[in-house]
């Protein structure tokens, strides 16, 4: 059985042919990594406890942020002769399922259901089903699990549930309407792509924040009105007068924000009475993993409070989604409503390649995918 992994500096001594281990570096440290086979899972299908349970065959997977404090942990904490195993989406094939399960056949391709807070089943955790989605066979519970249609490639559905089911439900809860001004910050970052993706049917006015124009005519064709451009070392998003031309007035009717201790404290004064503010996560993940300085993080609880009480504001979180938010996804996808971005595809022994393209690449729009050949 094939796993992708982060391994302890000695593992390149425990492992031989066709495992394999190489390095590169991330934010100065360096990080190993490699391919590395485990005995093969042994899956009962008429063991009580595998009743609903579904043996899975990953066929390609991808790494979100949240995976990066994970790689970062096993290489500065943990022992040099483990490994872990990583991946967050993932696509799979079923091969066997439990005495009970009516939901799939053999034969089917799954993704992973986040569904958050509650899973649906009383003992079934809730949200992402595996940390370890590169892992080449897992048993779910079937309730974890949701079809994709034939016409989702492999490298989409690997792409797709954690992103789309986030922005669906952080779309869902602002409750728009037609002509509203939304404003999207970090838009390269992959859940602002989906966000600003799953907005696109919603006849809204969509605008976007970046540190860089690189990727400018792309987030246009895909449906940003504007996109502003900003410097994240400013106490202010927009303090250029000349960024502050054409842009709504008075203000947003809603922000979405993958970051919340970058832009929380500068986005707020740009909504509008009754706006809406929405986060679905933070930037500063990491930083006391390999002694990096982090100095965005400037929020005032008591400045932010009196903002939203003079405003009457709304500030809300978002943890995933529900199952309905990943069904609408896929149903908007079916439709040509929604789509999803793919940066690049790598397989075989690329694995470290992988790792660059998807944390260090400056010129990367959208997600990487990882394919067993």
């Amino acid at each position: 059985m094939r796993n992708i992994a982060i391994c302890g500096h000695q593992i390149k001594d425990l492992v031989s042919n066709p495992s394999y281990i190489s390095t590169l570096e991330m934010n100065g440290i360096s990080v190993s990594c490699g391919l590395i086979h485990t005995d093969d899972l042994k899956f009962d299908r008429q063991a009580p406890e595998n009743r609903f349970n579904v043996l899975v065959k990953i066929i390609a997977f991808s790494c979100n942020y949240r995976d990066k404090s994970l790689i970062f942990k096993m290489s500065t904490k943990a022992p040099d002769q483990s490994f872990y195993v990583v991946g967050s989406d993932f696509v799979g094939e079923v091969v066997d399922m439990g005495s009970e399960v009516t939901q799939f056949h053999i034969g089917d391709r799954v993704i992973g259901n986040n569904n958050y807070p509650d899973s649906g089943v009383k003992g079934i955790r809730p949200g992402i089903p595996s940390n370890n989605a590169s892992k080449e066979y897992q048993v779910f519970h079937q309730i974890k699990l949701i079809k994709v249609p034939s016409q989702m490639p492999d490298e989409v559905a690997a792409a797709f549930s954690i992103g789309a089911q986030t922005a669906y439900s952080m779309v869902r809860k602002l409750s728009l309407t037609e002509g509203m001004n939304i404003l999207v910050t970090s838009a390269k970052s992959n859940t602002s792509l989906f966000t600003i993706n799953a907005l696109k049917k919603h006849k809204v006015n969509i605008y976007a924040t970046t540190t860089s124009m690189r990727f400018a005519d792309t987030l246009q064709e895909m449906g940003v009105k504007k996109l502003i451009h900003i410097d994240p070392n400013s106490p202010q998003i927009m303090a250029d007068t000349t960024v502050n031309q054409n842009l709504p007035e008075p203000g947003f009717d809603c922000i979405v924000d993958p970051f919340f201790d970058i832009h929380l404290e500068k986005g707020i004064y740009y909504l509008v009475d009754q706006g809406r503010y929405i986060t679905c996560g933070l930037y500063d993940q990491y930083s006391d993993l390999i002694n990096e300085r982090f100095e965005f993080c400037t929020v005032n609880a008591n400045k932010i409070l009196t903002i939203m009480m003079l405003n009457n504001l709304q500030l809300m979180g978002n943890c995933l989604g529900k199952t309905e938010d990943l069904q609408n996804a896929i149903q908007d996808y079916n439709s040509g409503n929604f789509n999803v971005l793919v940066d690049s595809v790598f397989t075989g022994n690329q694995v470290a390649d992988f790792f660059e393209r998807t944390y260090n690449a400056k010129d990367r729009l959208g997600k990487v995918v990882y394919r067993y050949d």
